[in-house]
């Protein structure tokens, strides 16, 4: 087995690892403090958590269903690598998420109510939130900065960043609320709560959702930020074609001199979205292990594939 092929499957093996972190990350943060303290949160997790207070129907059973449905959304605009990273996600998720639901939360009818008993911090709502809430956020960036999604809304994310150049947390932010939005009707006119108890979750809600988005974004780093590589390598024209086939990124050619040789060489000038350096990385080790690379953060990126040209 060559180096290169050897090196791609270490990589595939290790996003994988990393999605299924990930994935318990988030069912753990979920189920153990976020659903189980009655706090509907955002995403394909909040639908399922006002069906599961309308019905009595447990959260992983609608949350499922729907994940297929959007898989195959998937598959249709982000292609099949995406989607065979997401299946992945989803069927974790689908193992994980039941158990969360049974161990970590009890659901009781008191006076015709439906409440929630928490097993994990049951006195302390608000430090739950906190935990949960960072925990989510931190589950849901890993998944996606492998290239992959837990599945739900975050499918809906996914194409909206990759077609309107919208920041993960913003457009997971923006979905969100409409959902959390619908929790207080739920709570008030289905659950029977007062109004005063379904307020308090709202707010709990809102809380929660903003939690999830600057975390995701503080750990992925803003999906805006980009960064340029100047790569020295006598390979330079095997890597520009693996960065244009591969990760989809131009490339620039630079002629340049070498200061203690004097003996002409090239320079290869990539630039690519954070989130895209990983790949990056793993094509010039691939091809080149030896190669001489600079990499720094630029402030901005304008142009085709990138920003719009400021006016």
């Amino acid at each position: 087995m060559t180096f290169a092929n050897t090196s791609r499957l270490y990589y595939k093996v290790h996003d994988y690892l990393l999605i299924v972190l990930g994935c318990c990350i988030y069912a753990f943060a979920w189920t153990g403090f976020i659903l189980s303290q009655g706090i509907t949160t955002g995403g394909l997790a909040g639908i399922s958590t006002l069906i599961k207070i309308a019905t009595g129907i447990p959260a992983a059973i609608p949350y499922n269903i729907i994940n297929v449905g959007l898989a195959v959304v998937a598959l249709i605009f982000l292609g099949w690598r995406f989607m065979v990273k997401t299946v992945i996600s989803v069927t974790v998720l689908a193992i994980i998420i039941p158990f969360g639901e049974q161990y970590l939360v009890m659901t009781e009818v008191v006076n015709g109510v439906k409440t929630f008993t928490p097993i994990l911090l049951p006195n302390e709502p608000a430090l739950a939130l906190v935990i949960g809430s960072i925990l989510s956020g931190l589950g849901i960036a890993i998944v996606f900065s492998v290239n992959s999604s837990t599945g739900g809304t975050d499918i809906i994310v996914a194409i909206l960043n990759k077609y309107k150049n919208m920041s993960l947390g913003r457009a997971i932010l923006i979905i969100d609320n409409l959902i959390i939005l619908c929790s207080y009707l739920v709570n008030v006119y289905i659950a029977g709560k007062t109004q005063s108890d379904a307020f308090n979750l709202l707010i709990y809600s809102a809380i929660e959702v903003i939690l999830v988005s600057v975390s995701l974004d503080w750990y992925l780093n803003s999906n805006r930020q980009s960064v340029q590589f100047l790569i020295f390598s006598l390979k330079y024209e095997e890597i520009k074609n693996a960065v244009q086939e591969r990760a989809k990124r131009g490339c620039t050619l630079l002629d340049a001199t070498g200061g203690y040789s004097g003996q002409p060489c090239k320079v290869l000038v990539v630039v690519v979205r954070k989130t895209q350096s990983l790949a990056v990385h793993r094509i010039i080790r691939e091809i080149d292990p030896k190669a001489f690379v600079s990499e720094s953060v630029v402030r901005g990126v304008y142009g085709e594939g990138f920003q719009a040209i400021k006016q």
